[in-house]
């Protein structure tokens, strides 16, 4: 089931690469597929204070909706 865009979404795995974490929440802006038919969402990620960090593709099921029992914490950004 696609999830709604434009919606908080929670990233479901760690991505180094990217500097996102299993935990870290991002706004879902679109579905894509890749040359490998391969589909992948884009997501907005933003600071807790709502800075604007940028924006990521990451494969459609490394995201889930954000449930009612979800907790927030907080992280330190580090830049590369």
């Amino acid at each position: 089931m696609k999830l709604e865009l434009f919606q908080e979404v929670v990233i479901n795995r760690d991505f180094p690469a990217d500097n996102l974490a299993k935990g870290d929440i991002a706004i879902l802006n679109d579905y894509v597929i890749d040359q490998t038919g391969q589909e992948g969402c884009v997501l907005e990620i933003y600071t807790a204070a709502g800075g604007f960090v940028g924006v990521v593709t990451l494969p459609a099921e490394s995201i889930e909706p954000l449930q009612e029992s979800d907790r927030l914490s907080v992280r330190k950004l580090i830049s590369a």
